[in-house]
């Protein structure tokens, strides 16, 4: 059995990292809210650098705001800090979205983005939609473990034909099935 925990994206915090590779964790999941925490991006760049063997990755990362291609640039980039050591989790963006005044993306738009998203990840080119231009797109990156979190039955089911997993709270807001 595999250990994680989910901490704030907290920059001021950045030993927390090498407290829980010392406790044994196996991964630490930093959320992903811009406007109430630290940029997780760059506080798992810094965990990168002062860890050797836990895990890092989003808890979660938001899809609407920012999009496939920059997650996946992040994403890189990450991996090349902590080679095999990396993990993205995706969100519709509850919180993050909801501190901003926007709604979580829907469930059609959320599907769209995994699709790219998930294509990007593999390494494969993939027709994207941007400003109402569609183009091709790559990226030559190592593949990431890639989940989604979502606590609806249609988002899980996109977590299965996207990810390679599924990540929601304990006890899931409204449970698995919940609005």
């Amino acid at each position: 059995m595999q250990f994680g925990i989910c901490v704030m994206a907290d920059v001021d915090e950045i030993g927390f990292f090498n407290h829980a590779e010392g406790l044994g964790y196996d991964s630490v999941w930093v959320t992903d809210s811009q406007m109430i925490f630290s940029d997780c991006y760059a506080v798992r760049a810094l965990a990168a650098r002062q860890t050797r063997r836990i895990r890092l990755g989003p808890g979660t990362a938001i899809c609407g705001t920012r999009i496939p291609p920059v997650h996946v640039a992040a994403m890189a980039t990450l991996n090349r800090l902590a080679p095999g050591r990396v993990h993205l989790g995706i969100g519709t963006g509850n919180t993050a979205m909801r501190t901003m005044g926007q709604r979580p993306m829907r469930i059609a738009e959320y599907d769209e983005y995994l699709r790219v998203l998930a294509a990007l990840l593999r390494g494969e080119t993939v027709d994207y939609r941007y400003h109402d231009r569609v183009r091709p797109i790559s990226a030559s990156s190592r593949r990431s473990r890639s989940t989604s979190r979502a606590f609806g039955p249609r988002a899980m089911e996109l977590a299965g034909k996207h990810g390679d997993g599924l990540v929601f709270a304990i006890p899931p807001r409204g449970g698995a099935g919940g609005r």
